[in-house]
């Protein structure tokens, strides 16, 4: 089975519909809509009457959920037993007491699911159908997780600073989405959307008042 963690993240790891292939977690760096990062594991599924020599291995993947800030919950969109497979997932969540995590219920194998039954997954807003085989709805799942995540939340500052803080412009316009930008002699004003840890560690360029604004007061003087 193809995970949506290789088609976001081009990851190269081990592709195998064969049981426990791939047991161990997968850590992967992803960059948000936004331009945050954020660390995407990618776990094994929960198996209900898992064999004793392999708890072990397992418990690495319940860690990294009781660490999540957010749950993405895969499920094989194309299989006749999914609402079976939810419904266990959803017990074991409850029993680790993570069940109040944002959860985003992720229907893969968007590609191999009837027209009909497809028009009805489509209409459930609670999931995000997407092919990792295809590439497909996986722009919207980044979309998904951005406006899930609420740690290190999206803030929009205005700011002026010298031409000559290139370390900080490249900073800003690595990190952030710049929605305004213009300059005037040596100084540069924007006005940035982006993570507050960010746009904060620059406060001593911060100005109280938007680049609208600053060029009506320009216009006026």
């Amino acid at each position: 089975m193809t995970s949506p963690l290789i088609g976001l993240t081009e990851a190269g790891v081990l592709e195998s519909a064969r049981m426990f292939a791939t047991l161990d977690p997968k850590l992967r760096q992803l960059q948000l809509p936004s331009r945050r990062k954020i660390l995407l594991s990618d776990t094994v599924g929960f198996i209900r009457n898992l064999p004793h020599t392999l708890v072990t291995s397992f418990r690495a993947t319940l860690e990294e959920v009781e660490r999540a800030e957010i749950l993405l919950h895969v499920q094989d969109a194309a299989s006749p037993i999914r609402e079976e497979r939810k419904a266990q997932v959803e017990k074991v969540l409850t029993e680790l007491a993570v069940s109040t995590r944002p959860v985003i219920q992720v229907l893969n194998k968007a590609d191999l699911v009837p027209a009909q039954e497809l028009a009805h997954l489509s209409s459930d807003r609670e999931a995000i159908l997407v092919s990792s085989l295809q590439h497909t709805g996986l722009k919207q799942l980044l979309i998904a997780i951005d406006a899930a995540l609420v740690v290190d939340p999206l803030v929009e500052s205005s700011f002026r600073l010298p031409q000559s803080e290139g370390a900080i412009l490249a900073s800003l316009e690595g990190g952030a989405i710049i929605d305004k930008k213009r300059f005037e002699g040596n100084l540069v004003f924007l006005r940035a959307r982006g993570p507050a840890s960010l746009l904060d560690r620059y406060r001593r360029f911060h100005v109280k008042h938007d680049l609208a604004q600053e060029r009506t007061r320009t216009k006026q003087a």
